[in-house]
């Protein structure tokens, strides 16, 4: 299915909350994301992704629509290029931030106490079979 779509969107949350390993990270966390993937490379439009996380759950996942507001406590947004190099696992999302390739809206410091989590969202994109643009 295709990349940051509502579908895509849905089978993210599911395979969170089917991911053990990441339960057991964030068990602790709460705070929702939204995000943003940058147009870059094949990708021409801004895409906003709302990420529903609570105590190891997904509780949603969906695309934003054009000016629809969300109460996310992050903001973790970046151009396509970098967001494909995280699923490919070729660049670790924390990292990313670190390195100025992702910038974040909200608590950095909350977010370096989470990067075990933050290593099994990106190990849950792995089960979707996903094509990008």
């Amino acid at each position: 299915m295709l990349f940051a779509t509502n579908e895509w969107a849905k089978a993210y949350c599911e395979a969170i909350n089917n991911n053990s390993d990441y339960k057991e990270a964030a068990s602790w966390w709460e705070g929702d994301f939204i995000f943003v993937i940058e147009p870059s490379e094949n990708l021409d439009k801004k895409i906003r992704m709302f990420v529903g996380l609570n105590h190891g759950d997904c509780t949603g996942a969906r695309i934003l629509e054009e000016g629809e507001e969300s109460d996310a406590e992050f903001i973790f947004s970046g151009p396509y290029e970098n967001w494909l190099k995280v699923l490919n696992k070729e660049l670790d999302p924390i990292q990313g931030l670190m390195s100025g390739k992702f910038k974040l809206q909200g608590n950095m410091a909350k977010v370096m106490r989470a990067t075990k989590a933050a290593q099994e969202l990106v190990n849950s994109t792995t089960v979707i079979e996903t094509e990008f643009y």
